[in-house]
C-alpha cells in the first residue's frame, strides 16, 4: 500500500520530470526571443545576460503552466520569457545619459506639438522641431519604444495619450462578446496596416506577422541592419499615429 507520502514525493518528481522536459524543449523560444531584442540594445547589453533572464522566464512558465486551461505551453511561455528579457532591459539601464536626455528632450517637443495640433505629430514635425535629422529622430524614438519595454507592451492609452498595439491584436476569448471586441480591433489594424506607405506596412508584416530576424529583413530589402531599425520605428510609429486617427 502506497503511503500518502510516497504518492506526493512521486507526484513531485512527476512534476520535476514535466518541468525539466518543458524548459529543454523549448530552450529554442527563448533564443528566438533574444534575437528578436537584442537588435535594438546594441553590444552595451550582453545577449548572454539576456539568454538567462529569458531561461528564468521559461522555468517560471514550465512551473506555472497549466494545460487543463487549453492553452498550448508555447503559447504561454512565450509571454513570460518575453517579458523577463524586458524586464532586464528595464532594469539594467543601457541608454547612456546623454541618449536619456536627447530622449526626454524629444519627449518634452512631442508633448508640445500634440497640444498645438491636437494629434501626435509626424516624424517631419518632429525633426523640425527639434533641430534633428530626421534620422537621428527616428533613433531617439528607437530607444523610447525598448526603454518604455516596447510599443506593443505599453497599456493603452498611456499617459501620452500613446495607443496600445497589444490590445489591438487578436487573442484568446471567452465570450462571444470578447471576440467580436476583438474582431473589431484586428479589423482596425489590418485597415491601418493597409494605409502605411508600402515600405513601413512590408517591414511591419514581416517583423511581427512572418517573424523574421532585424538582419533578414535587411537581406530582403537590401538595407544595412542599422536601417531596417530606423525604418521599423518609422513604421510602427505611423502606424500607431492612424490608429490614433481611427480612434
Amino acid at each position: 500500500m502506497t503511503t500518502p507520502a510516497e504518492t506526493a514525493y512521486h507526484r513531485a518528481q512527476d512534476d520535476a520530470g514535466r518541468v525539466r522536459e518543458l524548459v529543454l524543449e523549448h530552450l529554442a523560444l527563448v533564443n528566438h526571443i533574444v534575437e528578436r531584442h537584442a537588435w535594438a540594445t546594441g553590444p552595451q547589453v550582453s545577449r548572454d545576460d539576456l539568454f538567462a533572464a529569458g531561461a528564468l522566464g521559461l522555468v517560471e512558465a514550465a512551473h506555472r503552466y497549466d494545460e487543463s486551461r487549453g492553452v498550448k505551453f508555447s503559447s504561454y511561455a512565450y509571454q513570460r520569457i518575453r517579458g523577463a528579457v524586458l524586464d532586464h532591459l528595464r532594469h539594467t539601464d543601457w541608454l547612456s545619459k546623454f541618449a536619456r536626455e536627447k530622449l526626454k528632450e524629444l519627449e518634452n517637443i512631442m508633448g508640445r506639438l500634440r497640444q498645438r495640433y491636437g494629434r501626435r505629430p509626424t516624424i517631419e514635425e518632429l525633426a523640425a522641431a527639434a533641430e534633428l535629422s530626421q534620422e537621428d529622430v527616428l533613433k531617439y524614438l528607437s530607444y523610447r519604444e525598448w526603454d518604455a519595454v516596447a510599443s506593443l507592451e505599453r497599456p493603452a492609452p498611456d499617459a501620452d495619450g500613446e495607443a496600445d498595439l497589444r490590445n489591438i491584436l487578436p487573442a484568446e476569448m471567452a465570450t462571444p462578446l470578447e471576440q467580436l471586441e476583438s474582431e473589431e480591433r484586428l479589423e482596425r489594424l489590418v485597415r491601418a496596416i493597409h494605409a502605411l506607405p508600402a515600405r513601413d506596412r512590408q517591414i511591419i508584416v514581416m517583423y511581427y506577422y512572418e517573424d523574421l530576424y532585424m538582419a533578414e529583413i535587411a537581406e530582403i530589402l537590401g538595407v544595412s541592419e542599422s536601417r531596417i531599425s530606423q525604418l521599423h520605428t518609422r513604421a510602427l510609429y505611423n502606424l500607431t499615429r492612424l490608429l490614433e486617427g481611427d480612434l
